[in-house]
């Protein structure tokens, strides 16, 4: 069993139905088949990085919004994000100022707030949506199955996470499934991949995918900076722009190397810089690209490859190899090799 308690790191093995610590002192719920290890008080769900941000301290906004997303269907999610930062925060003034304070503060005092750890009713019928959704071509394979750079780049994400033998591999970040069908395509028969999200609906992706391809994905809810696996455990840990979509990646970082083994690999699709991603909630309050990127990097979010690399190295991952796939002239991925 190489599963841990997220903050205390005790050995946790299965009984009945919960995992529980060797010394009886914690237990944690494995729901649909899924553990769910989270800190104490943190939500089982994701909601976009800069949001959460922007609105750290208003974490009834952040359910407003999406509950108005879901709610409307809107197609453009970007309309329902500006219209609150407007309401709440209403200049680049006083973003500036939210984002100050954000980043003046300690990671553990945003992510055990006063926060509920339980999963919805909600959160379980997205699960089996997503699950039956993954069993067939439908969402498994869309992101693998195409044409032009999508397909090479998971192609050979997928390749290179699976070019070295191993009997488990761990991924950060499920999402829509691209990433974990990539790897699970070329994956071996007797290999494990443990697939972690923050996002308990998200991991019905997994199992769909689990099932489709007949491959040995186990689906974990956790968050990336207390990721819930003993010291040194996998030779090979992977994402496919998770990162670019989570907050405090230095912590993460941390995490990634605690639990990869000497002489590991990390293997990371990313954004070239995060511009590409968060440039349409802070343009229209007049925040340039190099402003951007700044605050990103200020405030412990994915910022671009040459900080990606700069944290790395100073944590002792060296990078090792890069491929480019530019999707058009503004926007470009890299998929990016370190080593331990």
């Amino acid at each position: 069993m190489i599963f841990v308690s997220p903050q205390s790191h005790k050995e946790l093995v299965f009984n009945k139905n919960i995992l529980v610590s060797t010394d009886g002192t914690e237990n944690y719920s494995v729901i649909k088949g899924v553990p769910v290890l989270l800190p104490e008080k943190t939500n089982p769900d994701w909601s976009r990085e800069l949001i959460e941000i922007i609105f750290w301290e208003h974490p009834d906004v952040i359910t407003n919004i999406y509950e108005e997303i879901e709610n409307d269907n809107f197609d453009d999610w970007n309309e329902v994000y500006l219209k609150y930062i407007k309401e709440i925060h209403g200049t680049k003034e006083n973003v500036l100022k939210v984002f100050y304070s954000y980043k003046q503060k300690e990671t553990d005092i945003w992510i055990t707030g006063d926060k509920s750890g339980n999963i919805t009713k909600k959160q379980i019928e997205a699960f089996e949506k997503f699950n039956k959704k993954s069993i067939g071509e439908k969402r498994t394979v869309t992101k693998i199955n195409g044409t032009g750079s999508l397909w090479d780049r998971y192609r050979y994400f997928g390749e290179l996470v699976c070019k070295e033998p191993t009997d488990k591999i761990l991924e950060l970040a499920t999402g829509a499934g691209g990433g974990t069908a990539s790897v699970a395509l070329y994956m071996s028969n007797d290999c494990d991949l443990y697939t972690v999200d923050i996002g308990f609906d998200c991991l019905g992706n997994a199992l769909g995918i689990a099932k489709y391809q007949n491959k040995n994905i186990i689906p974990v809810c956790a968050n990336f900076w207390y990721l819930p696996f003993k010291d040194k455990s996998f030779k090979t840990i992977c994402t496919a722009c998770g990162l670019d979509e989570s907050r405090e990646i230095i912590e993460t970082l941390k995490e990634v190397i605690r639990i990869l083994a000497d002489d590991g690999r990390f293997v990371v699709v990313s954004r070239n810089n995060a511009f590409m991603r968060q440039h349409r909630i802070l343009e229209p309050f007049g925040f340039t690209e190099k402003e951007t990127l700044e605050i990103l990097k200020d405030c412990r979010m994915y910022s671009d490859l040459n900080n990606l690399d700069e944290i790395c190295d100073s944590l002792g991952m060296k990078l090792i190899s890069r491929k480019e796939y530019r999707d058009n002239e503004n926007i470009a991925h890299s998929v990016s090799e370190y080593r331990k």
